[in-house]
């Protein structure tokens, strides 16, 4: 990195700034100041740049001058929907935030009293429930596959390149995953001293488990001591949804309604499927199961009782890709949609209040529904969000979700997600005395978690993901979108 650094910053840079310095100061007369600016973009495009050989770019590609201004940098290419920025970031923090609730356990003094007295008010629910955020990524990823591969056939009049289509989605993944586990594992348990610091560290599962992850399926791994690295349970199920896409993706660009019929086959397979083990195993419509792990293993991290939003998302994917983006819809059918969409989205989130809190669950037939189909709900709302946003029916919430200082934090989502747990644990484990639990203090520790994790993730993704993304694009010669 400090080669790759010193070698842009020396031979790429610092010529383009002197040339442009020397030109801009020559021709820089009784301009005005609002003028500046597009005098040394001019300026730009008349500069022939140093172009380095493959050495050379292989060097770049761990700049981090080039690569911190490809992460903050707020333009993006044509024909991208800019409320996925929202939606991504703002799901990342919901994720941050849902394993924040679970940290404090062995170290709050009054734990007892804090979280039955949270799980009171429906407002927390948001909190406690916070499982469908790992749900609106699955959409989103299914829906941004569709419609970028569906651009791809048509420029390939229907065929795809399909070493690089998997090549693409191991290497843009895997690399920065395995290094953020080298770290967790190796490095981790000397960060930090205490009472409560775990010897050994974290993931010991890792020592026999690692390949598990390597090939994407530890989703699958029962035995608790080759378990490795416990949120990337999320990375399996969707490597498995992207290796299985295909069976779906061609169907639907050659013959759409055979294309529809096997996502249908699909989605009801995944919907009886889920409903048949829920009640078979008689498990909860919550989480909350008095660590009895059922709903986790039986449910949470099995891709067949997870593809439901990926499924939805992919079809919202290809109609946004047949309208190109343009539909028009009427006003009054328009706010109906969303009105129905956030009444979904809040009965989700907001419906288990009564069964948290009773003494009598819901019925097992109650709860097999709600598991079945929740999810699947879920990813229509998002979807009909990221649809109406993209198509000009989104309003205000197109507006916030579009700010441009989304972009930057979206792009270090991939690596907010997996470094986070290792911030959280730090503060967890580190702790020297009891900390009695309150909103305010609640509310200071979440905030510090998000903003530490994306700090950490920057540093992350300039080590280890956009290094590989550079490598990708000079070994292939493929040209980087901006994401």
């Amino acid at each position: 990195m400090l080669l790759g650094t010193g070698y842009d910053l020396i031979v790429i840079q610092w010529p383009k700034w002197r040339r442009i310095e020397e030109i801009t100061s020559s021709e820089e007369i009784a301009i005005e100041a609002s003028e500046k600016q597009q005098l040394i973009e001019n300026t730009k495009s008349r500069i022939k740049e140093y172009q380095p050989g493959i050495p050379g770019k292989l060097l770049l590609s761990f700049s981090m001058y080039t690569n911190g201004s490809k992460i903050l940098d707020t333009k993006q290419g044509k024909g991208v929907i800019t409320c996925i920025n929202g939606i991504r970031f703002l799901s990342m923090t919901w994720v941050i935030i849902g394993h924040a609730f679970s940290a404090p356990n062995n170290i709050a003094d009054n734990i007892a009293e804090f979280m039955p007295r949270m799980l009171k008010r429906w407002t927390f629910m948001a909190v406690c429930n916070a499982y469908v955020s790992v749900d609106s990524f699955f959409t989103l990823s299914g829906l941004l596959l569709t419609y970028l591969v569906m651009k791809e056939l048509d420029k390939n009049k229907g065929r795809l390149k399909w070493f690089m289509f998997y090549f693409h989605r191991f290497w843009r993944l895997t690399p920065p995953y395995m290094l953020v586990i080298m770290v967790s594992v190796s490095l981790f348990h000397y960060t930090g001293t205490g009472p409560n610091w775990p010897t050994g560290g974290i993931d010991k599962g890792c020592e026999k488990g690692w390949w598990y992850n390597l090939l994407y399926i530890n989703n699958f791994v029962e035995d608790n001591k080759k378990k490795c690295f416990g949120v990337a349970w999320y990375l399996a199920n969707d490597m498995q949804f992207y290796i299985l896409s295909p069976l779906i993706l061609l169907p639907l660009y050659h013959f759409h309604l055979l294309g529809v019929g096997i996502l249908m086959v699909f989605l009801v397979g995944t919907t009886i499927t889920t409903g048949v083990i829920s009640t078979h195993y008689d498990i909860p419509a919550n989480n909350f199961d008095a660590g009895d792990a059922t709903h986790w293993k039986k449910l949470y991290v099995k891709p067949y009782c997870r593809i439901g939003p990926y499924l939805v998302g992919m079809y919202a994917g290809y109609i946004l890709y047949r309208t190109n983006c343009k539909v028009r819809i009427n006003r009054y059918l328009n706010l109906a949609i969303w009105s129905a969409a956030i009444g979904t989205g809040m009965a989700i989130v907001y419906g288990l209040y009564d069964d948290i809190n009773s003494e009598t669950p819901l019925p097992t037939s109650v709860a097999a529904f709600y598991n079945a189909v929740h999810r699947t709900a879920w990813g229509l709302c998002i979807s009909w969000v990221i649809f109406a946003c993209a198509t000009g029916n989104g309003g205000f919430i197109n507006t916030i979700l579009s700010w441009k200082a989304f972009i930057p934090l979206s792009r270090l989502t991939y690596m907010a997600y997996l470094v986070h747990m290792m911030i959280l644990n730090h503060w967890k484990y580190s702790q020297t005395k009891t900390i009695h639990l309150s909103d305010s203090e609640y509310i200071y520790e979440i905030v510090g978690h998000i903003v530490l994790s994306f700090m950490a993730a920057f540093v992350t993704s300039l080590a280890f993901e956009s290094p590989m993304l550079g490598l990708e694009s000079v070994i292939f010669r493929r040209k980087q979108n901006k994401r």
